[in-house]
């Protein structure tokens, strides 16, 4: 019997939008302030957008060819975006601002041209992966206090729904994983302003060069990106069940959305002798560990007495599927698991 698992990828652009109240107190005696923007994403609370601000960001300036500052952390008090080295007046030449959320030690500066993020590296454990925000804004004076800084996301978004199509079928999930992508790239920051919005030109997956910045070219790796969590049932009614963004309440947290880099993959090749990936294999693939069963009378399963279509003793076992990625910075992928009948298998 042929086992099919279609797999249905949908993409959500994490789309520009603008503040609706103002977070920043009149500024006074030529200081330096700043208000916010992060681009809209999702409601998981490890994603930041105008709703779920970043408490902090570090900002590095340029006046009149020299650094001006170099590396100030920003902190929201409540009411205001506060200088935690001082407060920073305005020169007489305008400045040019760059600031990062998330970045650390892979942030570097020169003073001189556009700062880069070397060898940033999403952790392999998803619920310790972040954000990385990114901002550039440029040719600012007095008169434009507050600097207003749009942060725009630098990586993409991973999450997973599932569905089973075969009122005949009872499928557990209890965890999926991204196997064999890049798991380290260099980010350039663009050299002008990160206000207006950007789309990706016609599917081809490339941005447009204003206020965007690039990431290296970046198709193949060996990084794995593991979520797992107890078993969850996805019955024969054709409905999507989430996977990764949604506990047992339905209420979204924020330790199971993939949060990786963007890159361009292409899919492992099983070979005639094995369905099963090893460590020399190349190309992207997911592995879900999952169970299946056949259920007899057709209303409830029944894990004794019913046949168990994939894995053994009632126990889940990973299934793996090639798949090839195209992943674009600022945006959300959400991959949804089909498991139903056709062409006679499961």
């Amino acid at each position: 019997m042929k086992k099919i698992v279609l797999i249905v990828p949908a993409l959500m652009a994490l789309a520009a939008v603008s503040c609706t109240k103002s977070e920043v107190l009149e500024s006074n005696s030529g200081e330096i302030r700043f208000n916010v923007v992060a681009n809209k994403a999702t409601k998981a609370a490890d994603v930041y957008c105008n709703e779920n601000k970043p408490g902090e960001f570090m900002v590095y300036a340029v006046s009149g060819g020299k650094t001006y500052i170099d590396g100030d952390r920003i902190v929201y008090n409540g009411s205001d975006w506060e200088n935690q080295s001082g407060v920073r007046y305005w020169p007489e030449t305008e400045v040019d601002f760059y600031a990062h959320v998330n970045a650390g030690d892979a942030f570097i500066w020169s003073g001189s041209s556009a700062p880069t993020i070397e060898d940033f590296t999403p952790s392999t454990t998803v619920a310790d992966q972040v954000d990385l925000l990114y901002a550039v804004k440029t040719k600012q004076s007095k008169k434009d206090t507050p600097v207003e800084l749009n942060f725009r996301h630098a990586l993409s978004q991973i999450v997973f729904n599932a569905k089973n199509t075969n009122a005949n079928l009872y499928v557990e999930i209890a965890g999926v994983t991204v196997a064999n992508v890049g798991g380290s790239n260099t980010f350039t920051y663009p050299e002008t302003d990160t206000d207006s919005k950007f789309e990706s030109h016609d599917g081809t997956g490339t941005l447009p060069a204003t206020g965007a910045g690039s990431w290296a070219v970046l198709t193949s790796g060996d990084a794995s990106y593991e979520v797992d969590f107890n078993a969850i049932p996805v019955v024969g009614n054709n409905k999507p069940v989430d996977l990764t963004t949604a506990n047992d309440s339905g209420k979204e947290f924020n330790s199971q959305a993939m949060l990786l880099l963007p890159q361009t993959t292409t899919a492992w090749v099983p070979s005639k002798d094995s369905n099963t990936p090893s460590e020399n294999n190349t190309g992207s693939y997911f592995l879900i560990d999952c169970a299946i069963w056949n259920v007899a009378n057709g209303t409830a399963v029944d894990k004794v007495t019913d046949v168990q279509l994939w894995g053994e003793g009632g126990n889940t076992k990973e299934l793996s599927i090639p798949v090839a990625f195209a992943w674009e910075q600022g945006k959300k992928y959400i991959y949804t698991l089909v498991f139903g009948q056709g062409n006679g298998g499961y």
